[in-house]
């Protein structure tokens, strides 16, 4: 496999839900627990730049009030007690970008209301408008919102590489079910190194 190649013309990174609350959150067992996906991001946002890659981060929020809250009758909900969606309020530090891989004024920043990163995003807009026609993709959780990604990627003909260190989950079993049999279907399941040679760099 390391012979691929992604097209750097035709090819843009998304960044997943890699908000505060995810990567850098304030407990600080957690915190050390993300910080190796946190600099596998570091490292795919500089490969990314590198190959002159369209950045594209989104941030999943919902108002503070919580009008705008999924509240739809779920097995894992009934399980839980917590709605099936648990976004970071708006305008808050949860929902910002660590310093690490903030983004810059040449990026793109959607905010995310829905598990699909395109869902009333515009982010497949953008690509279309921008000719990309594949995804270089990683986050969080893994077995929601990125597999629901990729999966409505396929439908939209985007074509898609998921990549394996970049992504979490509180679930270790889905996490890995996720990427190593679900996702498979649709997309390329790769390392952060062999993503890296992939685009070009080393």
């Amino acid at each position: 496999m390391t012979d691929e190649r992604i097209d750097r013309t035709r090819a843009a990174l998304i960044a997943y839900d890699v908000c505060r609350r995810a990567l850098t959150p304030r407990n600080p067992d957690r915190a050390a627990a993300m910080r190796p996906v946190l600099e596998a991001w570091v490292r795919v946002i500089a490969a990314a730049r590198a190959a002159g890659l369209p950045i594209i981060y989104t941030t999943p929020v919902s108002r503070a009030d919580g009008a705008d809250v999924v509240i739809l009758p779920t097995d894992l909900s009934a399980e839980t007690g917590q709605p099936p969606l648990t976004n970071c309020v708006e305008g808050t530090w949860d929902a910002e970008f660590p310093d690490e891989i903030a983004p810059r004024a040449e990026d793109f920043v959607f905010l995310k209301r829905r598990p699909s990163a395109f869902h009333g995003t515009g982010v497949a807009e953008l690509l279309r408008m921008l000719r990309r026609d594949t995804m270089v993709i990683g986050g969080g959780a893994t077995n929601r919102g990125v597999e629901t990604s990729v999966r409505e990627a396929f439908n939209l003909d985007i074509a898609s590489v998921a990549v394996r260190e970049c992504c979490w989950s509180g679930d270790a079993v889905a996490h890995a079910y996720s990427l190593d049999k679900a996702m498979k279907m649709f997309a390329r399941i790769r390392t952060l190194d062999e993503t890296i040679a992939m685009l070009g760099g080393s």
